[in-house]
């Protein structure tokens, strides 16, 4: 058989297991496997003696994630980090460009500290990077052929080949595992916000003189916002509109815990300011650094329509009456929770005749912004509700959804909204 024939031969053996190794690598999903295979198939393909696969890190360096020796076994495994530009493996990612060395301790590239830690001598090498769309994924080689004193450019022109495809399996593989991690999270948020749904009333108090409605809208899928409407007795009624400072899950557990702590507090005839300084007290200390409360914690007399408020660095509520008009009630504010021990906080009181009412927000509402980057603030809170003759709480929190929706825009949401209204019909 000619030279010519032979290498022809040899040429179509390696394109033929090509084809057959390419279905093997895809259709294995589990990473550990996939780089066993990688490097099995390669060495098999290539009859070499070994072959180490190469992932780029966070640093953009080379980190080797396994290496298989002439025994077929793993080789011993420091960790090894290939420093971007060094040795042949980085001069290949940092070149983009695969390399045939034929003598490797005559090469200058040659990073001899992975012969030293792993034992190996190595005479021949073949490397190439494996990239997707420009992307660096790291450096495959494999080392030593079997059968004769080094690799050979038929050997190379494979190995390009084999080396795409390999690539390829990694980022296929790392694209799904993306998807799953997306759809866990998705999964875990849905349990999240079922857990947190289920912290806040689940219906509101349903009386003959006293109306009340409430809306909540996290800005991420769950928040830190919070309100609670309980009937301690048929005269009874404590509220409380409250808001985490951050947001997602961090927030959101700071609320279940917060919103517990209060029902364990509120008591019969228990005044608003007493109600708040233990809250406080039990919170401090408890809460992650650099995270506090605020809210507005009241008291419904039903009797005399007497509300009694207190509030911990939250937003002032609106007072709404049946002329139109609607203006901030004036409130005297104390520290947020969870900031400093022996908190002293101040009661306000006011009577609601029929027709009008409380309304009580997170500064979501005020803080909404516009495409155009503007706030909504209490003025066009204000705007919302004056010049309006409101006849129930639902129509109320339904005028500020919309004026806020319709300010936002096609707008994110910046912050976590809730608002509860009530008043005496």
């Amino acid at each position: 058989m000619s030279l010519e024939t032979e290498e022809s031969s040899r040429a179509l053996k390696l394109y033929r297991g090509l084809v057959e190794v390419s279905t093997l690598i895809y259709a294995i999903t589990d990473f550990n496997e996939l780089f066993a295979a990688i490097l099995d198939v390669a060495r098999r393909l290539m009859s070499a003696e070994a072959g180490s696969l190469f992932l780029t890190n966070a640093e953009g360096d080379l980190e080797l994630v396994i290496a298989r020796g002439s025994g077929g076994g793993e080789m011993p495994q420091a960790r090894i980090v290939v420093p971007r530009g060094h040795g042949i493996a980085g001069w290949v990612l940092e070149n983009r460009k695969s390399t045939l060395v034929v003598d490797a301790y005559a090469d200058s590239r040659f990073y001899k500290e992975v012969d030293k830690k792993t034992g190996f001598r190595t005479r021949s090498i073949l490397c190439v990077p494996l990239l997707r769309n420009q992307k660096e994924i790291g450096v495959l080689q494999v080392l030593n052929p079997r059968e004769k004193e080094a690799f050979d450019e038929t050997d190379m022109e494979a190995f390009e080949v084999y080396g795409m495809l390999a690539g390829n399996a990694i980022d296929r593989l790392r694209a799904i595992e993306r998807q799953q991690e997306v759809a866990r999270v998705d999964q875990e948020l849905a349990f999240a916000r079922e857990i947190q749904n289920s912290f806040l009333p689940q219906k509101l108090p349903e009386l003959p003189d006293l109306g009340f409605a409430a809306t909540y809208r996290p800005a991420l899928n769950i928040g830190g916002d919070f309100y609670d409407v309980l009937e301690i007795g048929p005269d009874e009624i404590y509220f409380v509109v409250g808001d985490v400072s951050g947001k997602g899950i961090p927030a959101a557990l700071l609320m279940a815990q917060s919103l517990s702590t209060l029902r364990l507090i509120i008591k019969p005839d228990i005044s608003p300011v007493e109600a708040l300084t233990r809250w406080n007290e039990m919170l401090c200390g408890h809460t992650v650094r650099g995270m506090f409360i605020t809210a507005i914690l009241g008291r419904i007399t039903r009797s005399l329509r007497l509300v009694e408020l207190s509030s911990v660095g939250h937003c002032q509520p609106f007072h709404v009456t049946p002329n139109g008009g609607a203006d901030l009630l004036e409130i005297k504010n104390s520290p947020p929770l969870g900031i400093l021990g022996g908190l002293t906080c101040q009661l306000t009181s006011t009577n609601l005749s029929p027709g009008e009412w409380l309304v009580f927000y997170t500064d979501g509402l005020t803080e909404s912004f516009s495409p155009e980057n503007k706030l909504l603030e209490s003025a066009g809170v204000k705007r919302l509700l004056s010049q309006n003759h409101f006849t129930s709480a639902s129509e109320i929190v339904a005028k500020l959804q919309e004026g806020e929706a319709a300010h936002r825009g096609n707008a994110t949401p910046h912050d976590d909204l809730t608002i509860l209204a009530f008043g005496f019909q």
